[in-house]
């Protein structure tokens, strides 16, 4: 069993990470937008 604050640590994690997965998405398409403009 986990406990509360495992829970809580690995939600907060999880989080994390899929924040940083976003900003790499965000930031793959935004080049694929300008650099494709050449």
């Amino acid at each position: 069993m986990t406990t509360p604050e495992q829970r809580r640590n690995n939600r907060r994690m999880g989080l994390t990470l899929a924040s940083i997965a976003v900003i790499f998405f965000i930031g793959f398409i935004v080049r694929m937008v300008f650099f494709s403009g050449r």
